[in-house]
């Protein structure tokens, strides 16, 4: 796990920078490079909730597009997809319909269950990735 953690740490950090959904980042000010704090707990809780109710129903939940959160927790899976699945390190920018995260499940429960372990790493990837920046 430590060794796929690490290789998608570098591609988390990209995440953070270029997908965005609707126009909506992890920042709240690009410029000052602080991040929204949600962030901070959509991607604590998305491991748990993995956990307790199984890789679709989280995924699903956080893909909502009316969520009723603060923030919008898509783009969360939009990033987690992007570390997974996205091969060229040269985007400048990646909107949500590039990185819908459900479109990597099946209906194999093996197969969506070694899914769920590479979201769960990339997921702490991202969670790594956003602890070095300031959030407000």
């Amino acid at each position: 796990m430590q060794s796929r953690v690490d290789y998608f740490l570098p591609k988390a950090f990209h995440a953070i920078k270029i997908v965005s959904v609707e126009d909506k980042t992890f920042f709240k000010n690009r410029n000052e490079g602080v991040l929204i704090k949600e962030y901070k707990g959509y991607i604590s809780s998305l491991g748990a909730n993995i956990v307790q109710a199984g890789v679709k129903a989280a995924i699903t939940f956080y893909e909502a597009k009316e969520s009723g959160s603060k923030s919008d927790r898509r783009l969360v899976n939009a990033a987690i997809k992007y570390i997974i699945d996205c091969e060229d390190p040269n985007l400048q920018k990646v909107s949500y319909v590039d990185c819908i995260l459900s479109a990597l499940l099946t209906n194999d429960e093996a197969s969506n269950q070694k899914i769920a372990m590479e979201i769960l790493d990339a997921a702490t990837a991202l969670k790594l990735a956003l602890r070095t920046y300031k959030m407000e």
